[in-house]
């Protein structure tokens, strides 16, 4: 039987779990302290089918890697009991895009904390957002998909859980969603963010550097219990990623002239994204540009042993960029 400890890493076929079990596996010194469960809502899902059967290939190849792969559902308390029971360390995150509910939200990670408190787990990562109505001082109050995660860190510092608040920045992936075509069929592109100029935006690579950071934060628990970390590689303008799309990417790209918020919610509703989530994404980018995102706390971006991916890292690399072009 190991005597590792075990880590057990909610969204475990999504972007972030993803990297967390990526960047366990692939350093020795993490994968010979902790076995992994990585916890999956809906198995027959392509990614979590591709999990399964990397989680088989591991236990051929090296049977002390990775134990295994679990179904839970968040809203159900019972489910999550089954895959915390028996953990040190949890990464525990929820899927926004999948709820699309503030409430819903909160009381699935609600839930996690309760089972954390219930069974003693020593070191949980919560994947949070800064609370957007209580930096602005209720100015904007709509930034839903922040503030339910800031309402659960709330909730998790409220009942003593030794825990480690991992703020992400925006994901350098989710800048493709706002790289539109300046009319149909061409290979000329706009950026379209209704960010005013000067705005930073801090970006972080998240299927890699999100693993980075949680692996920082296991080896060194004291340090960072009780800790909110800032994770992003670097604030930029957006003046500077059209930049790095050109020069990097040789991307036609600019950013456009007057692209105001109408504009943006235009092209969101002909996207099918409900009113209440584009005021919850013009308001986000209204905060953003006058309190930063994280509240006006500094990056955490020098603490890790290793560099975090730039942007100009993850532009040469991307084939999503160079389909582009």
């Amino acid at each position: 039987m190991s005597n590792k400890k075990i880590l057990v890493v909610f969204g475990a076929t999504g972007n972030q779990g993803g990297s967390v079990i990526d960047s366990i596996l692939n350093d020795p010194t993490t994968a010979a302290q902790f076995d992994i469960v990585g916890v999956t809502r809906d198995p027959s899902k392509p990614a979590a089918v591709a999990l399964a059967a990397r989680v088989r290939l591991c236990h051929l190849l090296r049977s002390d890697l990775l134990t295994h792969y679990l179904e839970a559902d968040l809203d159900d308390k019972e489910s999550l009991r089954s895959v915390v029971k028996n953990a040190y360390a949890v990464f525990a995150v929820t899927n926004w895009q999948e709820v699309m509910n503030k409430e819903r939200e909160i009381q699935q990670g609600k839930n996690i904390a309760d089972v954390a408190k219930e069974f003693n787990v020593q070191h949980l990562i919560w994947s949070s957002l800064p609370n957007v109505s209580k930096i602005s001082n209720n100015k904007y109050t709509k930034v839903l998909h922040f503030d339910s995660k800031a309402v659960v860190e709330e909730y998790i510092r409220s009942l003593g859980i030794p825990a480690t608040f991992l703020h992400l920045g925006i994901f350098m992936n989710f800048l493709f969603s706002n790289i539109i075509p300046t009319s149909e069929g061409t290979k000329s592109y706009n950026l379209a963010f209704p960010f005013p100029p000067g705005t930073k935006i801090p970006l972080i690579s998240v299927n890699k550097d999100t693993g980075a950071y949680v692996k920082h934060i296991l080896l060194n628990r004291e340090t960072f219990l009780g800790r909110q970390v800032s994770a992003a590689e670097k604030e930029y303008a957006p003046t500077e990623i059209v930049s790095i799309l050109k020069n990097v990417g040789d991307v036609d790209i600019s950013l456009p002239a007057n692209y105001t918020e109408d504009d943006f919610k235009k092209r969101l509703t002909a996207l099918g994204v409900p009113e209440f989530f584009q005021e919850d994404l013009a308001e986000n980018m209204k905060f953003i540009h006058e309190f930063g995102f994280f509240g006006g706390l500094k990056l955490d971006n020098d603490i890790l042993p290793e560099p975090l991916e730039t942007f100009e890292e993850f532009v040469a690399k991307s084939s999503e960029i160079a389909a582009l072009t």
